[in-house]
Formats: structure tokens, sequence, C-alpha cells
């Protein structure tokens, strides 16, 4: 009877638990127009306190995520979705794009997330013409900001075990506290390499496709750590701050790639036609160049 009892109960218990669940999903917000969006994730207060790191930050490719990428995502709607699937353009959608170009809209409304996605086509499409400039200008609004790291994407590596992000957390690799800003806790996933590894490399959407735009994980796990590498990505890209540089930056490319030149010098005598046997021979500069380049890096080389 016991038995039976605490059967019953259990059934009841997790019931409760999936219902409370569900609820709690259901009644989170989502933002109807890109202003609340912005808002609800306003970093503007982070340079109170942060002013040289959001100076980096600023001038770094993570806060034009998404109006560098332009083309790429315009491709993927109009090219991948429209054509050769014959999909319609749904928030599950262009979140395969932007769960990592702008982390911020997995908050939006499905009105709003297509409405998204249709500017980023006006926007590429229409390039130049004032409909076109405006699409970029709002759309210059959405990035991978400092709440996209630091608090939505913070546990995902582990969502399992960290759960949903806490709303107004801060999550970092000290924990410090922002002089009573903010709340913060210590979260070491953000200090290793799976975690830039959630958009530098394979991504697995919702639906369980999996989306490739780069290869950097498979061969910093596959061929540096393989072989004993120990370094991050943070090591590396993070070691001026949240600049985030990468192979956009000349003093980047130069730490990452070995060059070494051999030039071998020698005259050349060239032979001559039949016809112009009685013409005089002239010695020729030739040189053999060899070019070595090694790859210092902890990835392929190009790739981003």
């Amino acid at each position: 009877m016991k038995i039976i009892r605490f059967f019953i109960f259990t059934q009841v218990f997790v019931v409760v638990l999936l219902f409370g669940a569900a609820s709690l999903f259901a009644a989170e917000k989502q933002a109807d127009s890109i202003d609340e969006l912005v808002a609800m994730f306003d970093d503007g207060k982070c340079v109170e306190c942060h002013e040289e790191t959001h100076a980096q930050w600023k001038n770094s490719w993570h806060a034009k995520a998404v109006i560098s990428s332009l083309k790429g995502m315009h491709n993927f709607i109009v090219i991948g979705l429209e054509k050769e699937w014959e999909t319609p353009l749904t928030k599950a959608q262009i979140m395969k794009c932007l769960d990592c170009h702008a982390p911020t809209v997995k908050y939006a409304s499905e009105k709003l997330a297509v409405e998204i996605g249709n500017m980023i086509v006006t926007a590429h499409k229409k390039k130049g013409t004032k409909e076109g400039d405006a699409a970029k200008k709002e759309l210059a609004r959405l990035n991978v900001g400092c709440l996209s790291c630091h608090n939505i994407k913070a546990g995902a590596v582990a969502r399992g075990l960290h759960g949903e992000p806490k709303p107004g957390m801060v999550y970092g690799p000290t924990g410090e506290e922002g002089d009573g800003a903010h709340e913060s806790t210590e979260l070491v996933d953000i200090t290793r390499a799976s975690f830039c590894m959630q958009c530098h490399g394979k991504y697995k959407a919702a639906d369980g496709e999996t989306i490739q735009c780069n290869t950097l994980s498979g061969s910093y796990q596959n061929t540096y750590v393989a072989k004993g590498g120990s370094k991050t990505c943070q090591d590396c890209h993070m070691k001026n701050g949240h600049t985030f540089p990468g192979g956009h930056d000349l003093d980047t490319v130069k730490e990452g790639l070995g060059l070494q030149v051999e030039i071998v010098s020698y005259g050349h005598l060239p032979g001559t036609l039949k016809k112009k046997i009685k013409e005089e021979k002239k010695w020729i500069p030739s040189a053999v160049v060899n070019v070595f380049v090694e790859n210092k890096t902890g990835h392929r080389v190009p790739d981003g």
C-alpha cells in the first residue's frame, strides 16, 4: 500500500514540476520590438564601471556581429530557406544564425524575430538605398553584447548543470561584485575554450540540425589539443582585453604565422629560336624563391 501511495505521489510531484516549469517558460517575457529587446539587456550601465573594457568591445567585431554578416544570413534566408528547402522564415529558423550573432533575440517574440529576419534581407538586398540603410541602422543595435556572454550564453556549455541564466546576474571568471551595480557569480566555464566554441565551431540547433559556419573547434580539438596543446581561445584572443581581433588584426596574424623566405639568385641564359641564331644571347638575372609558412596558432588558418 505504501509503495502504491509513493508511486502516486511521485507521479503527482512530477506532473506538478512539469506544469510549473511549463508555466515559467510560458510566462517568460518576450520583446515585441527591438527597442524593448535592447532595453531588456541594456549594457549602457556596464560602461559606468567598465569604461575601458566597454571601449574595447565597442570597436570589436562582436559589437557588429549582425551587420558584418548580412550577406551570409541573407543567403541563408533567401537561398536556403526560401529556394532550396521551401521552408518559411520562423524564429526557430532565424535563431540558427542569431543565437550566435545576436543572442538576445532568444527573448524576442515570434513576430519580432521574423521581422528581424526580413530586415536582414532588406538591409543586404537594398544596400545603399534609404530603406536598406534604415534597416541596417536598426540591425546595428543587435550584436554580441556584454550580457550575451556574461548572462545569456554563460552557462550554455552545461545548461543541464547550471540551468537557465538568472535575470540580472552577471557571470564572470572571478564573480567580483560590480560595486553593488549588479549581482555577480563566478562561472569557470567562461574561461574555457568550450565557451567560445559554442559559436566558433559546429552549432547544433534546437531541431537537431548541425550548422558549420567554420571549423575552428574541430581543428582546435582534433589537432592542437590532441597533440598536447593547452592554451585556450581566451589565452590568445583576450590577452588584449575584449577586442577579439583575430585575423582582422595584422599584429595578431603575424604572431600566429611564422614566415621564412629563402632566395637563391642566378643568371639565366635562354636559348634562341632558329630564325634568330645571329642574335647575341644575353644573361638574364633570375632567382629561385622558397617561402615557408608555419602555423603557430591552435587551429587551422585561415578560418573564423
